[in-house]
């Protein structure tokens, strides 16, 4: 939200500081050039009929409390954390990015034999880590073994490497690419 923030001020500054000049240079050429407008627009909605004025305002009304309780609750909500809370620290309160728990489990899961690829994705839950991994390997390798070595690897790197507590079991998306082909022994040879 802070960039939107940023943007709508830099925004209305932008719009503002113009306008407050003109007006506190010229203020009553400005207000009669208003008053004039605010005339035109009154007459012109006078040629719309009323029932028509009044749906048209309210569809308006409508758009615009959207858009204000859109804002207000991207204003309010609580960012996500990015830190988690190290549990095996004393004499201290120590936390540690979850792009660094990311990191480490992407290190530990490419030291095992077979893992082509890991993406990590964790977020933080109440001083705990909830992690779940996207993980390419070898097709020459036994599916349910490599898996427990992941589930593993991953657990170990968070509790004892790390020191932060898991939020729940690591959830493992596991893809095995293709063994590679066996050449083929020509017939009649």
């Amino acid at each position: 939200m802070n960039i939107v923030n940023r943007v709508v001020m830099v925004v209305g500054l932008l719009l503002t500081i113009p306008l407050c000049v003109v007006l506190l240079v010229a203020p009553i050429p400005v207000l009669n050039a208003v008053g004039e407008w605010t005339a035109q627009t009154v007459q012109w909605l006078n040629t719309i009929a009323a029932p028509l004025r009044f749906l048209l305002g309210i569809v308006f009304a409508l758009v615009w409390l959207l858009l204000a309780a859109l804002l207000l609750w991207l204003e309010l909500r609580r960012p996500p954390r990015r830190m988690v809370r190290v549990t095996r620290v004393d004499g201290g309160q120590v936390e540690i990015s979850l792009n660094a728990i990311d990191e480490h489990i992407t290190y530990e899961l490419e030291q095992l034999p077979g893992v082509l690829r890991v993406r990590p994705r964790s977020r933080a839950q109440r001083n705990a880590v909830a992690v779940e991994v996207d993980v390419e390997t070898a097709g020459d390798r036994d599916v349910p073994d490599q898996a427990t070595r992941i589930l593993e690897t991953i657990q170990r790197t968070l509790e004892e490497k790390i020191g932060v507590r898991m939020a729940q079991p690591p959830q493992i998306r596991l893809r095995s690419s293709p063994a590679p082909a066996v050449p083929r022994r020509p017939a009649g040879g």
